[in-house]
């Protein structure tokens, strides 16, 4: 029995917890993170005074269906991340029947883009019961609860990414209407994606949860039954007013006066459209409280021009000339006792930065005296309309609750300009064209002038290079009436990287707090003629044949027409000159130069078959030529040792022919192959002759006629032969 007892406690209390009514309404944010990221939040708004604090949620889980199959996607669950009250417009309009407080639940969820990609979209809801009992616009309030709804697109759209975020509504505020005022709130809301939103008034959701299930376990899917407008109340009409409550389709801007005390509950839904394709929807409910409010009279406002005595009529031109009148003293009055009252003024078509106002708050009234309330509106002397109709208004408001009342005065202006002549700027260059070669100084003066008196700044602004790259003197310098700056330009290598130069001289006076300025231009031309440079050689284009033991000798001239510096080189082609003993000093001059290559090949030179050489004449000049190069081939022809032919008799009979065997056509003495002996053999093999001597001569001494054998021996090889003697 006691556990029967406990149970029914424990039901008892539940069902309290279930019946408690305290949702105001909300609504849900889907924001993109980043790739398959979002964050999803629900804004709950919860009745401070009527709810049952039992009924504050700690967690919540929200259900996601695809639009198109009502399936279940996915399941996600949003912990309670913050709570705070719910701001009035106004401090001191705050309501003890009135207080609500802002629950934020909020979560990472993915969706993934294999996963969300039906064309029809998706939703997210969450139900819950109950709507606050003392609702005066739908019936059973007590019984009505809410499906918290979004819808947003697939993530995925023609095989791309499909990145979006919903709309963020206004953030709603605990304000309340007074029975027969007009009440406006700014119910707009932003995109982050940049989607074109559309407003309008929609009957809330009640979905399906109850008293007895306000938390429904498992989630139901579209569509929501909506709730049940009283007798007399519907979509279009859901407050009851002269005007009914509406919404701007494309401002936002939510509009009623309502005729009935009560609190009532409104649904508006915001949808978002890209490229005219609407693509999701937002849905937020709210209750608007309508109070017998105290009465609260309409300021007054009116506006005489200085030095009149007629009030300004709207309607009336007023015309501001540099010389007359520019400030009109503004009065405001209002029936009510110690009543706090804002001016302000609004440009409605121009802009303006000018404090115009002398005051912009304050009390009348004060202690049961009847007083008005007086300002000074001065435009600016410099305020020019350019010949237009300039509209602004003049505004006042009191601090009635639940919102102000106001006054406005249309001022109709038009402006006249100061009188002002504009500056000017010249040069005492020759012409607007100068032409410039390198190694000019430039040399002028830019004067600037002001027919006023004003003072007149006068600075240079190169048009198509950057001042600090070329050798120029300018300084910008500023003066009263007049100015003038010199200028100077050093014409060097860095002003020939291009043909022409843009100067402009600028001379700019202040006029009303703007710049006028005049603007003269100067154009510099670079002539800078280059000539490539020339090169002769005496062996120019031939291939030289140099006997072993001889030489070659060449002359090289360089010359160039526009008499730059020039540089003359040789070298080698895959060899060092100098290794070969190749005789080559450069030379240079400005505009010619000459010098010589000498060469008198040695053993050295037999290592390679040719030797090209390759002379070069280089300008130093800004925009130099190309190195000029030209070619001389030259090749060593070693000594000839094929033509060696020995006597192979002598008669050594004093005839004076042929007495002697003698070798006078030996091949040559050069590097490593040098004459080192001879030797003559008999035909037993026994030496009768030898000599060191290349010169030498075998008179055949003591030697019997025959054939004798010699051997001739060289550094680097031998000889071998016979010579017959005959007597």
């Amino acid at each position: 029995m006691k556990l029967r007892l406990l149970f029914l406690l424990f039901i008892g209390c539940f069902t309290l917890t279930a019946r408690a009514t305290h949702i105001v309404g909300g609504e849900f944010e889907l924001e993109h993170l980043s790739s398959s990221n979002y964050r999803l939040t629900l804004n709950m708004y919860f009745d401070n005074l009527n709810g049952n604090p039992g009924a504050l949620d700690p967690d919540l889980v929200a259900s996601i269906f695809d639009k198109q199959t009502n399936e279940l996607m996915q399941q996600v669950y949003l912990p309670l991340t913050s709570s705070v009250p719910v701001a009035y417009t106004s401090i001191a309009c705050t309501n003890s029947s009135l207080s609500t407080q802002k629950l934020v639940y909020t979560s990472t969820v993915q969706l993934s883009p294999f996963m969300y990609t039906s064309p029809q979209g998706y939703y997210v809801v969450w139900e819950r019961c109950c709507r606050n009992n003392v609702i005066s616009n739908i019936v059973s309030p007590q019984n009505a609860g809410q499906a918290f709804y979004l819808e947003f697109p697939a993530v995925v759209k023609n095989n791309k990414p499909f990145v979006n975020s919903s709309p963020k509504l206004f953030p709603p505020l605990s304000d309340y209407a007074c029975i027969n005022e007009l009440f406006y709130y700014d119910f707009s809301g932003s995109d982050t994606d940049g989607d074109s939103l559309v407003y309008e008034m929609i009957t809330p959701l009640n979905g399906y949860s109850t008293p007895f299930d306000p938390l429904p376990e498992f989630p139901s899917s579209g569509p929501y039954p909506t709730i049940s407008w009283a007798a007399g109340l519907g979509i279009n009409n859901q407050i009851p007013g002269n005007p009914g409550m509406s919404i701007d389709r494309f401002t936002g801007r939510l509009v009623v006066q309502p005729s009935r005390l009560g609190l009532f509950v409104f649904g508006v839904r915001c949808i978002e459209y890209r490229d005219n394709i609407r693509i999701g929807e937002t849905r937020r409910d709210f209750q608007l409280l309508v109070l017998n409010c105290p009465t609260n009279a309409k300021p007054q406002i009116t506006a005489q021009v200085q030095g009149q005595k007629v009030s300004y009529r709207e309607g009336d031109t007023l015309r501001l000339t540099p010389d007359g009148n520019h400030c009109l003293d503004i009065f405001i009055m209002d029936p009510d006792p110690d009543e706090p009252l804002t001016i302000s003024y609004r440009p409605v078509n121009f802009t303006m930065t000018d404090k115009i106002l002398s005051v912009t708050q304050g009390v009348v009234n004060q202690g049961g005296q009847r007083d008005s309330l007086k300002a000074t509106l001065c435009f600016p002397g410099c305020l020019d309309s350019k010949g237009k109709t300039y509209l602004l208004d003049v505004m006042v408001k009191d601090n009635g609750c639940s919102l102000p009342k106001a006054d406005t005065v249309h001022l109709t202006i038009i402006a006249e300009p100061v009188p002002n002549e504009p500056p000017t700027i010249r040069t005492t260059a020759p012409d607007t064209v100068l032409t410039a070669k390198m190694g000019d100084v430039i040399t002028f003066d830019a004067i600037g002038t002001d027919p006023d008196e004003e003072e007149v700044t006068v600075k240079l602004e190169p048009r198509n290079f950057k001042l600090g790259s070329q050798k120029i003197t300018f300084s910008t310098a500023s003066g009263p009436g007049a100015v003038t700056v010199p200028f100077r330009w050093e014409i060097d290598c860095s002003a020939t990287g291009q043909n022409s130069y843009l100067l402009d001289f600028v001379a700019t006076s202040m006029v009303c707090g703007q710049p006028v300025s005049k603007i003269t231009t100067v154009e510099v031309r670079i002539d800078n003629p280059n000539a490539p440079p020339q090169l002769k050689t005496l062996l120019e284009g031939q291939t030289i044949t140099i006997p072993f033991g001889g030489s070659v000798n060449d002359s090289i001239f360089g010359l160039d027409p526009d008499v730059n510096p020039i540089i003359l080189s040789a070298a080698g082609e895959d060899f060092n000159l100098a290794d070969y003993g190749m005789q080559f000093t450069p030379a240079s001059g400005n505009g010619s130069a000459r010098t010589a290559f000498s060469w008198t090949p040695d053993c050295r030179s037999l290592d390679r078959e040719s030797y090209k050489v390759n002379f070069s004449v280089q300008e130093q000049a800004c925009q130099p030529h190309a190195i000029l190069v030209k070619s001389v081939i030259f090749l060593v022809q070693p000594p000839n040792t094929t033509s060696f032919i020995p006597a192979n008799v002598f008669t050594p009979n004093n005839d004076g022919l042929n007495d002697y065997f003698q070798m006078p056509n030996l091949p040559p003495n050069y590097c490593e192959s040098i004459f080192a002996s001879i030797t003559i053999f008999n035909r037993w093999g026994n030496q009768v002759y030898n000599s060191t001597n290349r010169e030498f001569k075998w008179d055949g001494h003591n030697a019997t006629d025959g054939v004798y054998y010699y051997l001739i021996k060289f550094s680097d090889k031998e000889y071998k032969g016979h010579v017959t003697l005959v007597h």
